[in-house]
């Protein structure tokens, strides 16, 4: 029998995830040895995963949101990856990102199964790094300027579920004016400078529970995808937000997209950005620079074909 340490973090989707725990727990004893830890607060699930692999088991799994399989994920890039267990992903949370990008689907008998199997497919990371902030990795998407702002507007509101949190974050955040930085940049070596209200690193194609910004993006093809979007109105900053919240691509000759393997950038303002959903810089820190590259097949994930 299979031998897995499965971190539950029971505030995932405001709470609800808490009632679950017992459940969760019985239907993977009934496949696996399990031991069953709760997180008790933010970052916990990290260290929890780094302790986890240091005991030798085989896989430790992440029952919550996105932000719990963030940390999880950080937590086990702290051990040597000759030693570095599989990652499972139980989805509990109100966007379920990572999930949606690895074929991930919320039938918990199902998905016990597939960790019972143990398959894994090697996942690309994004290791972002900033001054005075330090280093993590990100297994979906990076979100900085107006993503980032929107990000942490949503993280203020206790309702409503899911998406709607994202789209009442954005619909307020658009009322406000929109800050135009000056972005230098240099993706694969090659340099540039543009105005720019939004920068989206994406390794998988959904952010905000719902939002297919980055619909080609591929969690295993060894790159990432960027979105970038130049200065825009209102009422056309809508159009495609609209676009991508009903699963379309939100193409136009103001938004570029690109892949790369490194790219690091300096905005002209403080950046607002989050790693994974998770707030990570704000404004009032004075960070104007990020660095970010792929770390190809940096973790192994027990998943299913992806999308």
């Amino acid at each position: 029998m299979r031998r897995v340490v499965a971190i539950l973090n029971p505030t995932s989707d405001r709470g609800r995830t808490a009632a679950l725990a017992a459940s969760l727990r019985d239907a993977l004893a009934s496949r696996l040895e399990v031991v069953l830890r709760e997180t008790t607060c933010s970052g916990q699930a990290a260290h929890l995963a780094t302790e986890a692999g240091g005991e030798g088991c085989d896989a430790v799994i992440a029952i919550g949101g996105d932000g719990t399989v963030h940390e999880t994920a950080n937590g086990l890039m702290a051990i040597p990856a000759d030693r570095r267990p599989a990652m499972g992903v139980i989805p509990a949370g109100s966007g379920n990102d990572v999930a949606y990008a690895l074929g991930i689907g919320t039938d918990w008998q199902r998905t016990i199964q597939l960790i019972e199997r143990g398959d894994a497919r090697s996942v690309d990371l994004a290791q972002v790094r900033a001054s005075g902030r330090g280093t993590c990795y990100a297994i979906n998407n990076v979100g900085a300027l107006l993503e980032g702002t929107i990000n942490l507007l949503s993280h203020q509101y206790a309702w409503p579920r899911g998406s709607g949190l994202y789209v009442r974050a954005m619909l307020q955040t658009l009322m406000r004016p929109i800050p135009v930085a000056q972005l230098k940049l240099a993706i694969d070596g090659v340099q540039s400078q543009r105005p720019a209200i939004m920068l989206s690193i994406a390794n998988g194609p959904r952010s905000g529970g719902r939002f297919l910004l980055a619909p080609e993006a591929d969690p295993c093809d060894g790159r990432l995808n960027y979105v970038m979007a130049a200065p825009a109105g209102r009422l056309a900053l809508l159009r495609k937000a609209a676009t991508a919240l009903w699963g379309g691509s939100p193409a136009d000759c103001w938004i570029e997209r690109g892949t790369f393997r490194h790219m690091h950038f300096r905005s002209s303002l403080p950046l607002a950005a989050h790693v994974d959903g998770e707030p990570w810089l704000r404004p009032q820190d004075g960070c104007t620079e990020l660095a970010i590259e792929v770390v190809p097949g940096a973790l192994r994930v027990i998943c299913g074909r992806g999308r």
